[in-house]
Parts: C-alpha cells; sequence; structure tokens
C-alpha cells in the first residue's frame, strides 16, 4: 500500500524528500490503526485514496476498527526523553511526527467507520516558509 503510493507520489512530479515524508506519515498512521484499532482481531482492512490537489496532496484512510479514544486525535506530544538512555521510549513520537509534516489533519468517526484525512503540501514544509 504505502509502495503504492511513493509510485503515485512519483508519477505526480512529487519530489523525492516530500514524497519521503508522505509515505513515513501514512506509514506512522497506517502502524497506528494496525496496533490500535485493529489491535487483539485477526484481521482488517483500511482503505486509501489518494487526491492530488492544487497546492498539495490529500491521503484519506478509513477502516472500521476502534474509535480513537475521545473520537479525537492524539495530542502528538513528545514522550519524556530526559531519562537514562536505557530508559528512553521506544514508541510514542508518530503522532508528533505526522502532525508536524502534515499541513492539515482531521478525524471523524461515522457509522462504525474511522476516516483519517492527511493534507501534505507539495513541497516539504520548510520550502513553503
Amino acid at each position: 500500500m504505502v509502495e503504492a503510493l511513493g509510485t503515485a507520489l512519483d508519477h505526480a512530479g512529487i519530489c523525492r524528500d516530500q514524497r519521503g515524508s508522505i509515505t513515513l506519515a501514512v506509514s506512522e498512521a497506517l502502524n497506528n490503526i494496525t496496533e490500535h484499532a485493529y489491535a487483539g482481531l485477526s484481521r482488517g482492512q483500511v482503505h486509501m485514496v489518494t487526491d492530488l490537489l492544487t497546492d498539495g496532496v490529500l491521503v484519506t484512510l478509513c477502516d472500521s476498527g476502534r474509535p480513537m479514544p475521545g473520537n479525537t486525535l492524539p495530542a502528538g506530544h513528545l514522550p519524556d526523553s530526559s531519562g537514562a538512555r536505557a530508559e528512553l521510549p521506544e514508541g510514542g513520537f508518530g503522532w508528533h511526527l505526522i502532525r508536524k509534516l502534515c499541513a492539515d489533519l482531521s478525524y471523524t468517526r461515522h457509522a462504525g467507520k474511522n476516516t483519517l484525512c492527511m493534507t501534505f503540501p507539495r513541497k516539504p514544509l520548510r520550502e513553503n516558509r
């Protein structure tokens, strides 16, 4: 799924750096769907739609797994990394990363389905400033 997304972005003329950012954020979101929405289930489907916009790329992920806690997106705060190296967290960085790479992000739950819309600029955010 992510490889097909990268190929589609390449064909659309999205620069390599931005393709990498988009596929990284989408991979993180897909991992969260697998680990949380479908946790403990033997299978689950995710439907992905990619739309090229005038000034960006919209990636929409839909699943019928569990809803986000509180039916809202996580804040994306970085985990505490002030401890000893052996105590550093292995995870907890995904939503922070997704929020940093997206120009816009929204989540809805309707009729038992989760919909995550991730909008990315055509150029990396550092080039848009």
